[in-house]
């Protein structure tokens, strides 16, 4: 008969509202915890992911680079660079530069005066 009266009792302890609220404040404190975890688990993997696409730009930027280097290390990669930016020619070869001047000249390829508006307007009444 004394196990069962003891068994009693312990039940009688772990179901009182004491115990109850002491076993709710740690479920608290323990989901508290994990849902913290959680929050920096999301904020890891968001990390994590703007690190892989900024790994994948700088792999392609470096490839266009590696690209880049080994064309300017042949002396036709060295002649056309030093041709594009600079505006130089071979002895016996002569440099052109096209200049278009369409949108300033007039209807009989004089350059057309900048007038203002009301200029515009006056003209357009006085003229035929």
């Amino acid at each position: 008969m004394l196990p069962f009266q003891e068994r009693k009792q312990f039940r009688k302890i772990l179901y009182s509202k004491a115990s109850i609220f002491v076993v709710f404040v740690v479920f608290v404190f323990v989901a508290r915890g994990a849902w913290h975890v959680h929050q920096k688990a999301e904020i890891a993997r968001a990390e994590r992911d703007g690190a892989v696409r900024v790994l994948a730009e700088l792999q392609e930027r470096n490839e266009a680079l590696e690209a880049s280097l080994g064309r300017l290390k042949s002396d036709q990669g060295i002649e056309d660079e030093v041709r594009q930016k600079y505006a130089v020619a071979r002895p016996g070869e002569e440099v052109v530069v096209v200049v278009d001047d369409s949108g300033k000249k007039g209807k009989n390829g004089d350059e057309a005066l900048q007038k203002s508006f009301w200029q515009r307007l006056v003209s357009f009444f006085t003229e035929e």
